[in-house]
């Protein structure tokens, strides 16, 4: 009887699993596809002081004033790791714990934004 029971609980958590397994992968192909739905980085020239006072205004609070992360994460170094695109993309769209600024600030607002996070390296 005990190892019956024992199939059994192995055979249901193999298959919990598995059904995890396949929820986050299709969860990861529906982010990929909303990630090249996103529009294209206009081209606008960076205005560095526009940029930090955007900055102080709506990421101080969660970024730390020197970018060195609070309720989220440091951002010192966020154009090394991410292009002024991607950065764009995440300021636009959110992203885990962070708002999508698209509807409280200008898109020329978001682009300098981050044109100047993504010379930070």
């Amino acid at each position: 009887m005990y190892r019956w029971t024992m199939v059994m609980l192995g055979a249901i958590a193999c298959f919990l699993g598995v059904t995890v397994l396949f929820m986050k992968a299709e969860q990861r192909q529906n982010e990929i596809k909303h990630e090249a739905a996103a529009p294209a980085l206009p081209d606008t020239p960076l205005n560095a002081q526009a940029a930090e006072a955007i900055y102080k205004q709506s990421c101080l609070a969660c970024h730390g004033a020197e970018l060195e992360g609070k309720l989220g994460p440091n951002l010192q170094k966020v154009g090394g790791k991410l292009s002024d695109q991607q950065i764009y993309k995440v300021l636009l769209n959110g992203k885990g714990g962070m708002p999508a600024f698209k509807s409280t600030l200008k898109d020329e607002e978001l682009v300098n934004l981050a044109k100047w996070l993504a010379e930070k390296k």
